[in-house]
């Protein structure tokens, strides 16, 4: 069985790497079409187009086919340094270290968003939400109500400064415990976004890390 499923696997990242060249062929200017697709609802991203799109057969799978990679296998995971997650194939921006945490699921996990439409949400069939970079329609994970409470979030400063700055467009679908006076308590929850690694890209701190979060703040003011 295990074997079927691997030749499966790869049947499937060849298809992936055949759909990719396929529409990277059939544009007549591709360089122009590129480079408008990833800087036309980012002016901030300036990256060229041979930084742009990736090969790798796997991240394909995920961005272009929709699958979902083995839990614990990604190595962003288990990072810890300071910095931005970008969609791995356009390099927009979608979360700031500050907003990820430890889901337990065995996928890259984040509360937030880092600004306004960096990414777009589809209800499936069976109830789940997809979630999709919103400037390349790269397919991402899909997010939960289950998120990290507000108490806990509360302990770290950071963390307290993060949660005054949630982007509006962020789902409102975190489970909901009210106080008396109809606010929020320290029990209701934030969104999961569950990520697929490979569908990220991660750059690490610095001056990085500033610009987008001045990027943030511009967004949702």
């Amino acid at each position: 069985m295990r074997n079927i499923n691997n030749v499966l696997l790869f049947f499937a990242a060849g298809i992936a790497c055949s759909v990719e060249s396929f529409a990277s062929i059939s544009r007549p200017n591709n360089k122009l079409h590129h480079l408008t697709l990833c800087e036309s609802k980012d002016n901030t991203n300036k990256e060229t187009e041979s930084s742009m799109g990736t090969w790798n057969p796997f991240s394909l799978l995920v961005l272009k086919l929709g699958f979902t990679e083995p839990a614990w296998t990604s190595s962003l995971n288990y990072k810890k340094a300071k910095g931005t997650y970008q969609c791995a194939y356009c390099r927009s921006p979608l979360f700031s270290s500050n907003a990820k945490y430890d889901s337990g699921s065995g996928w890259p996990s984040f509360w937030k968003t880092l600004a306004n439409e960096r990414v777009s949400l589809k209800k499936e069939r069976d109830g789940r939400i997809e979630c999709r970079c919103a400037n390349c329609g790269g397919h991402l994970g899909h997010v939960f109500p289950d998120g990290p409470t507000r108490g806990s979030l509360n302990q770290v400063p950071c963390e307290i400064a993060e949660l005054k700055t949630v982007p509006e467009s962020d789902p409102k679908i975190g489970y909901s415990v009210q106080q008396d006076d109809g606010e929020d308590s320290e029990f209701s929850r934030m969104p999961r976004f569950c990520i697929n690694g490979v569908a990220l890209r991660f750059e690490e701190g610095g001056n990085n890390e500033r610009e987008t979060a001045q990027s943030a703040s511009s967004d949702s003011a």
